[in-house]
Parts: structure tokens; sequence; C-alpha cells
């Protein structure tokens, strides 16, 4: 017989946002900054912006992923491994506010239990609704799945684009950035992380 467990989701990291987006006081801080940028914010172009960029910040902050801790009971002979790729998203750099849109491929040894597919997605998503880094990003989804599934033997792999590489500084259009996380108790398992990238490549996603 299959059961079929829900984990609660934990405490809201120290880093996450602290409380609901005040929208009046951002599109006051938005029409302040368009007047510092010398732009006339009562011509008809700009006059809604500081109301739509209110609300992008609301609905990217409020993001809701949804229930993610959802397992199966899961036992075998084997060794098996699961893994899903080709999950794309986008998040915003903390350190100039622009955005970066980032492929993830996530891999993990069952033990015992496995997670729901979409939740491995819905993870990734409830990661990426914030100020975050790519290096922090990778590391939060593999931390996330292994409290969830109990398994040590996880493994996450993220290629981004970042706009405040193509945009401003060096202005490296095609350049991508390439992280990985692996679990400590990967560390002296070559063959094991080695079967994990094999699964996630598997899934054609690019690494």
């Amino acid at each position: 017989m299959s059961h079929t467990l829900t984990i609660p989701a934990p405490p809201a990291p120290s880093w996450a946002a602290a409380g609901p987006v005040d929208t009046a006081a951002v599109e006051d801080c938005v029409r302040q900054l368009l007047r510092a940028l010398g732009q006339d914010v009562d011509r008809p172009g700009l006059l809604e912006t500081p109301a739509r960029v209110a609300r992008f910040w609301a609905e990217f902050l409020g993001h809701e992923p949804g229930s993610t801790g959802t397992l199966f009971e899961h036992t075998v002979q084997g060794e098996d491994c699961v893994a899903v790729g080709g999950i794309r998203t986008a998040s915003m750099c903390e350190h100039h506010l622009l955005p970066f849109t980032v492929e993830v491929s996530v891999a993990y040894r069952p033990d015992g239990q496995v997670l729901g597919l979409s939740k491995i997605v819905r993870i990734v998503e409830q990661h990426a609704h914030t100020l975050q880094l790519q290096e922090r990003l990778t590391a939060q989804i593999a931390e996330d799945v292994a409290r969830l599934t109990g398994s040590q033997a996880v493994a996450v792999w993220a290629v981004g684009e970042h706009q405040c590489m193509t945009v401003r500084g060096v202005r490296a259009h095609g350049a991508r950035t390439a992280t990985q996380y692996l679990l400590p108790a990967l560390a002296g398992d070559s063959l094991l992380t080695e079967r994990l990238r094999r699964a996630a490549a598997m899934t054609g996603a690019s690494r």
C-alpha cells in the first residue's frame, strides 16, 4: 500500500522578505527615481510606471508556490535515483536588482520515499522569488530536497544568464554561469556523484 505524507514548510529564513510589499512606498520611490534620472514622470508613457513597478515587486516577492512537501513511500532492491531537469525560472540579483534566468537540474537517491515531481519545480520557484544569488539558490534547492526526502545524496546544477553581466559592466552578451551544489555526504563518493550527474544529463537539460 502506498502512503502519502505532507511535510510542513520550514520557517522563513532571515534573508527572506520581512513582510508584504508596501506598494504605496514603492510607487513613491520609483517616482522619485525617475525624477532623479531627469525624466518627466507626468508624461503618458511614465504616468503609470510607478504603479506597474510596485505591482511587479508585490507579485514577485509575494509568489506562493503551493505545497512542496508531498512524499510517497518508495522502496526498491537495487540502486536508483530521481532526476528532474530543464526547470527554467527567473530571479533577481540582489547586488544590482537586475533579473537573471536559470535552468536547474535536481538529482537525488531516494531513501525510502520520493518527493512528488512537481514539488521539485515548486521548490525551485519558491527560492527563486526573492532577491538572490545563483550560488545560494543552487544550495537552497539542494538543502530543501534533502530536508524533505531525508536523503543525503542530493545534487543540484544551475546554468544562468545574468543581466548584471550583459547590460552593465563587461556587457558580456551570451556569457553563462554554472553552479553546482553537492550535499557533504557526496564529497567522498565520486561514483554516486557521477551516477546522479548522469541521471540529470538524461533529462536533456543543459549544465
